[in-house]
């Protein structure tokens, strides 16, 4: 069922919309998009440190070297994607707070 919010007066829309389950899902979200934040860092971080390990210490050669170009885009990814979850989470956590 949808509502035509046009439909009704502003201050009926208002009080609908002030009586609703608050803004405990938007932070649910935050927390969500900080753990994901949290987990891609450390994944980034893990693979940088073993493949920087393995290539440089006990796989050597230009298999290691390609190796670790060939992996070095997804470690970006990881690290971008990181950072824009967090920056989801920074801006679910002010849409709570704007909320309440």
């Amino acid at each position: 069922m949808m509502l035509d919010y046009g439909t009704f007066p502003p201050e009926f829309n208002s009080a609908r919309i002030y009586s609703g389950p608050g803004s405990g899902s938007l932070v649910a979200a935050a927390s969500a998009w900080s753990s994901l934040a949290a987990e891609l860092n450390a994944a980034a971080l893990s693979y940088d440190k073993v493949v920087t390990a393995l290539a440089s210490e006990e796989w050597l050669g230009s298999a290691s070297a390609s190796m670790a170009s060939a992996v070095a885009p997804y470690v970006g990814w990881m690290s971008t994607t990181a950072a824009q979850a967090e920056e989801a989470a920074s801006q679910a956590r002010a849409a709570a707070a704007a909320y309440e």
